[in-house]
């Protein structure tokens, strides 16, 4: 698996569904975000993305899905389905 988007410096997902990100999960520690991204399934017109970017506390990663239709996967009230709180 590729995840070389972990390298790019990448804003955290809107969290309304208009950039078609979802179920996004956000890390303090890469190996995690690489753990959680290898039981990532994607189905017919979804792609894995992510990044890195900063807080005041430090480096965050971030892993989601790309979904071509938002309609088509399904709940858009559930699009953003990480903890309050960082792995």
């Amino acid at each position: 698996m590729n995840l070389d988007f972990l390298e790019q410096e990448r804003s955290l997902p809107e969290g309304n569904g208009h950039d078609q990100i979802v179920q996004w999960h956000v890390f303090r520690a890469r190996e995690k975000a690489e753990q959680f991204a290898h039981h990532i399934e994607l189905g017919e017109g979804q792609d894995l993305v992510g990044g890195w970017t900063r807080d005041s506390v430090g480096m965050l990663y971030w892993v989601g899905v790309h979904v071509d239709d938002l309609a088509r996967w399904g709940n858009a009230g559930a699009v953003h389905k990480h903890g309050t709180r960082f792995d």
